[in-house]
């Protein structure tokens, strides 16, 4: 392969030799160290190739050997450049593109986040954009370590946050809690700690305190809001009296009982797509596009008679070598015709459907770390529609974070009522 490249660049030719004895000809070739490669027979006469610089070499040995050398074809850069030489534009268009792929190899063109789920990948450019991250911006100017710091600090709940450049692509990747819930600046836990508050009003079935101060114990009836760890430590002296508090971010496991609504209602008649078919295919029309920005090329059109018809998109981004990314898009879009009719479902259609709807809540809600108690959903059937209503019993996780409210210092305090009494028995 390397060879070949050499090869093409310098430049090299297809000769025929023919005479008396070519084969003297390729003995003289191999004693002068002439490099001969393709060597086939072709009626008396043999073809073979060399390079432009061995062929100025030849001429010699032709007239010594009495053979006569043709040139067949020739390959290569030079030969190449030679051809479309008077192609100017040719030449400066080849070398404008170059430029200008370079020229946006230099950018930001895609932002790709991975390992979000708590959050869309909106949420998270949108507060990129308010940093002033975005797609166009210098990728010489992207400061990975400044994206990871301040993803942490707005989020609470990224345990770990990673931002590289990848060619034209900022790959951000994040890791999230998964026992936290609610967000919490990260100055704001770390200056004054943090307090674990029920999510649901609840019965507190277990709990195991690993770092600050249970305010419930189990079997405990609590509300949504109610602090059941205090990220505020009491320091008591010998006698028992509060001299101080400390202040820590509170970590406990804690499952509660709970009851949720559920609710499902599916409408009795549904829709039924039928397609139109012209000689065993589909009838459609497409339209091929290609843009750029807010500009854009199409071929083809979605003009058409149809009464009723399903719209798709199939688009792609333009990259070199996957890695890449211009600010290119191509694809397709199709119209394609149907007529859309109206049927009903039975008792039993409906019936099963809700079910196996259910059974799929359900499954999301093990998931999520929710063990269901008790089943009080029921399925009512009705004229046009029929519902799933009913409450669940679940126990899971019912911890959220919320900021510990700082005190003053128990001494502070005494020694201010201390000074207020001397002042008014002067």
């Amino acid at each position: 392969m390397f060879w070949s490249i050499v090869r093409y660049v310098k430049g090299y030719l297809l000769i025929r030799v023919e005479g008396y004895s070519p084969e003297r000809f390729l003995n003289a070739c191999s004693h002068r160290g002439i490099d001969l490669w393709g060597l086939r027979s072709v009626g008396g006469a043999y073809e073979m190739y060399m390079t432009v610089r061995d062929f100025r070499r030849i001429r010699a040995l032709s007239r010594k050997t009495g053979t006569k050398v043709r040139v067949r074809r020739r390959y290569g850069l030079p030969f190449f450049l030679h051809r479309y030489r008077k192609r100017k534009m040719f030449f400066a268009g080849a070398l404008l593109a170059a430029v200008l792929v370079y020229v946006l190899s230099l950018f930001i063109w895609e932002i790709d986040i991975r390992g979000n789920s708590r959050r869309t990948d909106e949420t998270l450019l949108s507060f990129l954009r308010s940093a002033d991250v975005h797609c166009g911006m210098s990728a010489g100017s992207v400061d990975c370590e400044e994206i990871a710091r301040d993803l942490r600090a707005a989020y609470s709940d990224l345990v770990w946050v990673s931002a590289s450049v990848q060619g034209t692509k900022l790959v951000i990747q994040v890791k999230e809690n998964s026992h936290l819930s609610a967000e919490l600046p990260a100055d704001e836990g770390d200056e004054g700690g943090t307090d674990l508050t029920a999510r649901e009003d609840c019965t507190i079935v277990s709990m195991v305190t690993r770092k600050g101060t249970p305010l419930v114990r189990e079997g405990a009836r609590v509300k949504k809001g109610d602090i059941l760890v205090s990220g505020r430590v009491d320091l008591k002296n010998d006698a028992g009296e509060v001299t101080g508090y400390r202040y820590c971010q509170a970590q406990a496991d804690i499952t509660g009982e709970y009851q949720i609504a559920y609710e499902d209602t599916m409408s009795r008649e549904y829709e039924v797509r039928s397609y139109e078919y012209d000689r065993g295919s589909i009838r459609l029309q497409e339209e091929f596009f290609l843009q750029a920005g807010d500009w854009t090329l199409t071929f083809g059109g979605l003009k058409n008679s149809y009464r009723e018809y399903e719209y798709y998109v199939e688009a792609s981004r333009l990259s070199l070598g996957g890695i890449i990314s211009l600010p290119v898009f191509f694809g397709k879009r199709t119209a394609v015709p149907c007529r859309v009719s109206t049927e009903s479902y039975t008792d039993g259609e409906l019936q099963r459907s809700l079910s196996s709807r259910f059974e799929r809540a359900c499954q999301d809600m093990e998931k999520k770390g929710l063990e269901i108690t008790e089943n009080d959903v029921k399925i009512y059937t009705e004229q046009n529609a029929a519902c799933a209503r009913g409450t669940l019993t679940v126990r899971g996780p019912v911890e959220g974070e919320a900021p510990t409210q700082i005190l003053p210092e128990p001494s502070a305090a005494g020694q201010t009522e201390r000074e207020d009494q001397t002042n008014g028995n002067e």
